[in-house]
């Protein structure tokens, strides 16, 4: 395995650090973490982008800096495996960027222009804890196997080391290996974040309800049928006729080949559901075709994980962007007829909660989620990775091994 070793600034071991660590703590920060034994340098390997555009972007440099400890909240990790999602391939493009670096601006306090590149890419992570702030409690702990997502405003983790706050990281399952790990956990927070907040499954259980998943053999579209069959609901969905035995094996309560003639036809046999979840990509502008499908006075939605919500702010700006997000949403839900019966249009998001990633590490643990991988990719292959997630019809997620893998 490639190994790294971190700046000795960061050891503890003698009295400056010693009287460092309790002056820093006085003022809630530690600027001197809790590092692993194994620290012989400062520089690791990452793919970056150092502008938008296709593939060609893509870089592998074997002179990024490891990122430094910047407070006591935070966690390095030396990154084991990762993923990809189709929002890597959509920021390498350049979308979402207006609205991710107001996010890096409001993250870093400045009211100056962020410069994001040079830019890791990548949302999953699995591997081991490498160093800790002090302020990361007893259940993280050096050498630790863990695994969580990034938000898309971070820097990512196509790279041999990540930081990344506490919030963020949970201790990997006990019962999946890293690789398979890091399938995991962007796309089930994604789900997660859909079905539970913005599907109201928080105040709401999904027991004995009726759900249909549009798209169900991708990254979002399996963990999204495994969640909702944890929870004890009915789950209808769609998928090619090469997916259907996969989505079967989750229990699925009934799996319907979009290709048939009849498709359209079997979603509405199937009875009206009260969420319909579009991981399939369609868009918000497929809620119409699917409003008779939802149950009426039932507080029923049609939740797309493919808004318009970015692409609006790239195109107007934050404020007018935003104003047009609210005028696009009320626009789509009127030409549904939906508000008449009590139901809704909705956008979903991936959200980083804490509540979510420990929820999915114990249905891991508990063998009611599992890891579906499509293939793995060594890291020197990453290129590669993305050409496949380009061609789309995934059927679960393409994996990056890091760990493993030598370099000279």
């Amino acid at each position: 395995m490639y190994k790294m070793k971190i700046p000795c600034m960061f050891f503890k071991l003698d009295i400056v650090g010693q009287f460092m660590r309790v002056k820093s703590c006085m003022r809630g920060f530690s600027a001197v973490p809790e590092v692993s034994k194994e620290c012989n340098g400062s520089k690791m390997l990452a793919w970056q982008i150092h502008g938008y555009g296709d593939l060609e972007e893509l870089k592998l440099s074997k002179t990024v800096r490891i990122p430094h400890m910047k407070g006591p909240d935070d966690v390095l990790i030396q990154i084991a495996a990762t993923s990809i999602n189709p929002i890597d391939l959509a920021m390498m493009g350049g979308y979402g960027s207006v609205f991710l670096n107001k996010a890096r601006q409001l993250e870093a306090c400045s009211f100056s222009e962020i410069v994001e590149f040079p830019l890791v890419l990548g949302r999953d992570f699995s591997g081991r804890v490498f160093a800790k702030g002090l302020g990361v409690g007893h259940d993280i702990n050096i050498g630790d196997e863990v695994w969580g997502a990034l938000p898309p405003h971070l820097q990512g983790c196509h790279a041999q080391f990540v930081r990344v706050n506490k919030t963020l990281v949970h201790k990997k399952p006990h019962n999946v290996t890293l690789v398979e790990a890091a399938s995991v956990p962007y796309a089930a927070m994604t789900a997660w974040s859909a079905l539970k907040v913005t599907g109201d499954l928080c105040l709401s259980p999904a027991k004995g309800k009726r759900m249909l998943v549009l798209g169900g053999s991708g990254g979002v579209g399996t963990a999204a049928v495994q969640l909702l069959k944890a929870w004890g609901a009915q789950v209808v969905t769609t998928c090619r006729p090469d997916a259907v035995s996969l989505l079967e094996s989750f229990g699925t309560d009934c799996v319907i080949d979009y290709t048939h003639p009849d498709a359209e036809k079997q979603i509405r046999e199937e009875g009206k559901y009260n969420i319909i979840l579009d991981a399939a990509g369609l868009g918000a502008d497929a809620g119409p075709k699917y409003a008779d499908c939802l149950k009426d006075w039932n507080l029923s939605k049609f939740i797309t994980l493919r808004s318009p919500m970015l692409r609006n702010i790239d195109e107007h700006g934050m404020v007018v962007g935003m104003m047009k997000n609210a005028v696009d949403l009320a626009v789509t839900n009127v030409k549904t007829g939906l508000t008449s019966q009590c139901s809704t249009v909705r956008w979903g998001f991936f959200l980083p909660s804490s509540d979510a990633i420990k929820e999915i590490t114990a249905l891991v643990e508990q063998g009611k989620i599992s890891p579906v991988i499509e293939k793995i990719f060594q890291f020197s292959e990453l290129p590669k990775s993305y050409e496949r997630m380009k061609s789309g019809h995934l059927r679960g997620k393409i994996v990056i091994n890091i760990g493993e893998e030598k370099y000279s």
